[in-house]
């Protein structure tokens, strides 16, 4: 048989005092680490604010470097500096480019190349040579 238990009837801190003391508890310690996410999240977004700044101030400063370079590409431009520097120069012809492929050898049926390999066939065996793929080795 069970003994019979004496109830306290002026306990200062029962169980329903201790679920609110808790919540309360609880409901604090969730406010804060929303405080601190929110702290978080707003610092972050600054650093992409700033990041996304310095992106537009350098894209706008490449596409003026673009536009100089692309200037100083023109045929007058190049004119002017040959003159300037006294070099005697000028566009080559059709028949003097070479167009080279990946692999360090000329197109095939360039007019250059059929001229170079007419003038001298010895000294230009090179050109002649048909390019094989290199082989690497893996070891």
């Amino acid at each position: 048989m069970r003994r019979n238990r004496r109830v306290k009837k002026n306990s200062r801190f029962t169980s329903g005092a201790t679920g609110i003391a808790s919540l309360i508890v609880s409901s604090f310690i969730m406010l804060m680490i929303y405080w601190s996410l929110d702290a978080r999240c707003t610092s972050i977004m600054r650093e992409i604010g700033k990041a996304e700044n310095t992106m537009k101030v350098l894209d706008a400063e490449h596409g003026r470097e673009m536009a100089r370079w692309n200037g100083m590409k023109t045929p007058e431009r190049l004119d002017e500096k040959i003159l300037r520097f006294g070099l005697a120069m000028g566009v080559p012809r059709a028949d003097q480019v070479v167009r080279m492929m990946s692999n360090g050898r000329p197109a095939p049926g360039q007019i250059a190349v059929a001229r170079a390999q007419a003038k001298k066939p010895m000294e230009n065996m090179a050109l002649a040579i048909p390019s094989k793929p290199r082989r690497s080795s893996r070891r």
